[in-house]
């Protein structure tokens, strides 16, 4: 008989804490849960804690947290293992406390894939455009030697994707749009009379590109910026080449027209090496990214067997050069991670 009654005590009890904790106010439950946890009741936590709806992202991982916990010591692994999982797909950024948690809940934690499965992110960017002179062309022998360059502006932007690789390296290639623009200045001719070297032209070079960069990051630490360096391999296509020329007489007088399509007379494929420094810092389930690279072009521009461009040689008095472009820029971006927790195979 006393048997009877106490099985009957025990099932109304338990009937309660299922439907004071359906009912009662998240916080509360909580609480409640986290009492009968740190009392060793441990076989309560799953009546208390049936029903999470109601609960906030946070409150919800302090629920998976003391489920899991419980779950442990209970010796049920397949139930913490799932309730691991809810916890990491509630909070994609959840960390352990190696000084505060429990060694076994460290160890289970560390049998689950807690780390973005791959990025994708937007970037834009702007900066510095230098040419390199490699081989200095000329229509009039005055005019050897006396060409110029000046750094112009380049502007890029596109899309990249990030998957870690082994260790602190991430590969993040890239697809971008990108234009540069620069300008050269060069002496025409000698005046037979005066012996004055004088006439000037000057252009305007402008392209458009698509680039396809391969770029490897290295991550220097873990902090709140998480600093890295990249280095790596960029191929650009060059869709849009042309000039904007003036030639300038020694009487003054100026010559110019519509800008020159010079696209036969470069190189389709364009190669260059990127060195990168940059950081990232975590707003909320985003990235923001900030880094400064230098593109150092490869090969030539200009195409040596279709160099001569009739319209800026008769018009202009001008001959293309062969030269290089380097760019120094600054870009801003935002990546978003995508995580798949799920247990490691091989834990």
């Amino acid at each position: 008989m006393m048997m009877k009654k106490i099985l009957v005590v025990m099932l109304v009890a338990s009937a309660s804490y299922q439907s004071w904790g359906q009912k009662a106010a998240p916080a509360q439950t909580l609480r409640l849960a986290t009492s009968t946890y740190e009392q060793g009741r441990l076989h309560e936590l799953e009546g208390i804690l049936g029903n999470i709806e109601g609960f906030s992202n946070e409150q919800k991982v302090a629920a998976y947290k003391l489920l899991t916990q419980a779950y442990i010591y209970l010796e049920e692994p397949k139930k913490a293992d799932s309730t691991m999982l809810n916890l990491l797909a509630t909070d994609n950024y959840f960390a352990i406390n190696k000084e505060i948690d429990p060694v076994e809940f460290v160890a289970l934690y560390n049998t689950f894939r807690t780390e973005p499965v791959y990025a994708i992110g937007l970037k834009l960017g702007g900066g510095l455009v230098q040419p390199t002179v490699v081989t200095d062309f000329y229509t009039s022998a005055d005019a050897q030697g006396t060409g110029e360059y000046k750094p112009g502006i380049g502007f890029m932007g596109g899309f990249f994707f990030e998957k870690k690789l082994k260790g602190k390296f991430t590969f993040s290639p890239e697809l971008l749009v990108a234009s540069r623009s620069f300008t050269d200045l060069s002496k025409l001719f000698k005046d037979d009379l005066s012996g004055e070297v004088g006439g000037e032209f000057k252009a305007k070079y402008s392209q458009a590109l698509l680039e396809i960069n391969a770029i490897v990051q290295y991550k220097l630490r873990e902090s709140v910026i998480n600093p890295y360096l990249g280095a790596g391999p960029g191929f650009s296509y060059v869709f849009s080449s042309k000039l904007t020329p003036t030639a300038t007489g020694l009487s003054k007088t100026s010559v110019s027209g519509a800008d020159v399509d010079i696209a036969s007379s470069t190189k389709k494929m364009l190669y260059s090496f990127f060195l990168v420094g940059g950081f990232k810092y975590r707003i909320g389930g985003i990235f923001v990214i900030a880094e400064f690279r230098y593109q150092y072009g490869i090969n030539k521009v200009i195409n040596f067997d279709t160099r001569t461009n009739y319209e800026n040689s008769l018009d202009y008095g001008n001959q293309l050069n062969d030269f290089r472009v380097s760019n120094a820029s600054v870009t801003l971006g935002v990546s978003y991670p995508i995580f798949k927790p799920a247990k490691l195979k091989n834990k």
